[in-house]
């Protein structure tokens, strides 16, 4: 702490000499109030106050007309140190593109992007920035893993799905030769032909079949490994609905099994010849493991609007896809439902862009630099000195003096943990703080700012004017009291934190309201 900066008292018993104490003065660091000498020095006989106190026959002096005073009051004392910033936006890693193709769109220089904007387009698909701390680092999609589906039969395709589409329990995966292939959950996949036989047909892929069918509410049979006469009836009332030949004959190709809701990756042209081992489509079937990166997604789908039904967590569920096949049809991506590596960029708030590294027409790899960006908000940026990294922790509220001599409230981001050195070798810790009212520094980039910080402060203390502080020849302080009838007296005080021009003193005869002497 600055000499000047002490209490009175601390001051003379530091043992420093008058050039000690002029260097110190002359620091950088500045408080909000100015430094006041103390008023009066009391000597020898000169104590005319200390004796109009202690003694009965001593006349008091009238105060003489042009005598300043001040009120004793009560308040709250703050002590500020003031740091050099600077106001300016925070650059960001360059934004790359993970997709090959040809440039369509990229958002001009100087324009911000916020949740859910579209940065650039790669031949027509967008590339869009979302709210989110964790990049993302994988496709996001109900599913994960592949699973072929490959025709039993030999034949033409007459029907099949769309890439994309979702696959559940009793929905046709596909027709061959006007046949459907009924989907069915299981674990277990088909290796037969399902039927009533003289001598019973028994198996768990038996118990699997009978569950599935019993979860699409045909009845009338008992669900366990044994495929009966009642089994038969229930799977000729089946494939009567499904529009299959109703023999009540399950032919092996006609099922096939899914672990659970599963899209469709690839699939066969609808008129493909193939034969009864060739694929037919794939489908993606392992539930893809909860992450960050799925929560991220539905709470920025949530603050777009396409929250319906969606529960914000780790796991992607049918309404998460739901949810993201509407987002996907309203920014003109593939409506796949799947959320591919390179199609979004999640950031923690809006960017903007600084320069276009890549214009539009420009072809792009997997890598290739097409935004430059920095932070969209205005933030000043101080290198506190080592020896004050305990002066502020993230949250902490501060003052910023503008240019332009205006105050704005202002609030700590961010304090480096690690210490960087100033160019003149001075270690120091980056402190970033936010403007509670950005708009305050609108026009403004790469200025200097004062940066005012509460170092320390008491409340509810009794106080009066440094200046109104009298140093007693004897040692000690007091202060000139004021009576009703003109007269001063002087009481003894203890002088304490001070700031703003204002001393904290301590006195039991020393009362808020009452009146003294300031030279």
């Amino acid at each position: 702490m600055d000499v000047r900066d002490r209490a009175p008292e601390q001051a003379a018993d530091s043992g420093w000499s008058a050039a000690e104490i002029d260097a110190a003065i002359g620091r950088r660091t500045r408080r909000r109030w100015p430094w006041i000498v103390v008023g009066v020095v009391v000597v020898g006989a000169v104590a005319f106050g200390l004796t109009t106190r202690n003694s009965d026959n001593a006349e008091p002096e009238p105060l003489a007309d042009q005598v300043n005073t001040a009120e004793v009051v009560t308040t709250d004392l703050v002590e500020v140190d003031t740091f050099d910033g600077t106001l300016g936006r925070v650059a960001e890693d360059p934004i790359i593109s993970l997709n090959p193709g040809i440039l369509t769109f990229v958002t001009a220089a100087g324009e911000v992007i916020d949740n859910g904007d579209v940065m650039y387009r790669v031949e027509g698909d967008p590339v869009v920035l979302l709210t989110g701390e964790a990049p993302p680092y994988r496709d996001i999609a109900l599913t994960s893993g592949t699973s072929t589906a490959s025709a039993g039969v030999g034949g033409i395709v007459t029907a099949a799905p769309e890439v994309g589409d979702l696959v559940q329990q009793g929905d046709v995966l596909y027709e061959i030769n006007g046949e459907p292939v009924i989907a069915l959950y299981g674990d277990i996949p088909a290796y037969r032909t399902l039927q009533d036989l003289s001598d019973d047909m028994t198996g768990e892929d038996v118990a699997q079949f009978e569950t599935a069918l019993a979860a699409l509410g045909y009845s009338g049979f008992t669900v366990d490994d044994t495929f009966s006469d009642a089994t038969e009836t229930a799977v000729a009332e089946w494939q009567e609905d499904i529009g299959a030949d109703d023999d009540g004959i399950v032919n092996f190709g006609e099922v096939y099994f899914i672990t659970g809701p599963s899209i469709v990756t690839t699939a066969a042209s609808v008129g493909t010849q193939l034969g009864s081992s060739q694929p037919v489509l794939t489908l993606a079937t392992e539930p893809l493991s909860p992450g960050i990166d799925v929560a991220q997604l539905e709470l920025a789908l949530t603050s777009l609007g396409y929250g319906a039904g969606v529960v914000v967590d780790d796991t992607f569920t049918l309404e998460t896809r739901d949810a993201v096949l509407g987002w996907q049809a309203d920014i003109g991506a593939e409506t796949d439902g799947i959320v591919n590596l390179g199609e979004i960029y999640f950031n923690r708030s809006a960017l903007r862009v600084s320069e276009q590294l890549s214009s539009i027409g420009a072809t792009v790899g997997n890598g290739t630099p097409v935004l430059a960006i920095t932070a969209a908000d205005i933030v000043v940026k101080v290198d506190l000195p080592a020896d004050d990294q305990g002066l502020v922790t993230v949250g902490d509220k501060v003052t910023v003096e503008l240019p332009s001599n205006q105050e704005v409230n202002a609030t700590v981001d961010s304090v480096a943990t690690v210490a960087t050195f100033d160019q003149q070798g001075n270690a120091v810790f980056e402190v970033v703080i936010s403007l509670d009212d950005p708009a305050a520094a609108a026009g403004l980039d790469e200025a200097p700012v004062d940066v005012e910080i509460v170092s320390d402060s008491v409340s509810g203390v009794t106080a009066v004017p440094v200046a109104a502080l009298v140093a007693l020849s004897e040692g000690g302080y007091a202060v000139e009291v004021q009576q009703d009838d003109g007269t001063t007296v002087l009481v003894s005080v203890e002088p304490g934190f001070y700031a703003d021009g204002l001393v904290e003193v301590t006195d039991t005869q020393l009362q808020p309201g009452m009146t003294v002497v300031v030279p």
